[in-house]
Parts: structure tokens; C-alpha cells; sequence
């Protein structure tokens, strides 16, 4: 008995497309193989440079010093001046 070799056969179902979809196209669709390899580079963790992990680590005052600010949250220039003027007022309203 003979084998016959498979044979990739269309159905009388399928429908066939005179072009291939272009891959702008293919990727246009959520489904497809190229989006969803797309969307998996994108997505996938990328490791953090030295620095980065280095920032992470720093407190946001450090932070702030390291950047050349005076640390807004702590004082500063403004701060120093609204409270000084605050001092002032209080003063002025007690006398």
C-alpha cells in the first residue's frame, strides 16, 4: 500500500485573498501575530542602567540637592522669606 504525501489543501469553506494583507495592515489588527509580537517587545521588562537604580534609591531631598535646587519641600529662598514675613506680621499684629 502506497502512501500519498500531504497536501495543503483549501477547503470549499475558506475563501482565498488575491494579496496578502500588507503588514501595516497586520498590524493594525489587535489579533495578529506581528501586533501581538509588537506589543510583547514594547511591553517586555528592560533592565535599569546603574544610574537608575542609583536614583531609585536616593531620598528626594538627595535628589533634589544632586539637581541644584534648594529642596522646595524643605525650604528654600521662598520658603525663608514667606516665614520671615509671617514673623513680621504676627508682630505686627501683637504690638
Amino acid at each position: 500500500m502506497s502512501r500519498n504525501k500531504k497536501q495543503r489543501r483549501l477547503g470549499s469553506f475558506m475563501a482565498v485573498l488575491e494579496q496578502k494583507p500588507k503588514k501595516q495592515e497586520r498590524l493594525a489588527d489587535p489579533t495578529s501575530k506581528e501586533a501581538r509580537k509588537q506589543k510583547a517587545l514594547r511591553d517586555r521588562k528592560k533592565h535599569k542602567s546603574m544610574y537608575e537604580k542609583a536614583q531609585a534609591t536616593q531620598s528626594r531631598a538627595e535628589r533634589d540637592a544632586e539637581a541644584g535646587r534648594k529642596g522646595t519641600r524643605h525650604g528654600g529662598p521662598l520658603a525663608d522669606k514667606i516665614r520671615r514675613l509671617n514673623l513680621e506680621q504676627q508682630e505686627s499684629e501683637e504690638s
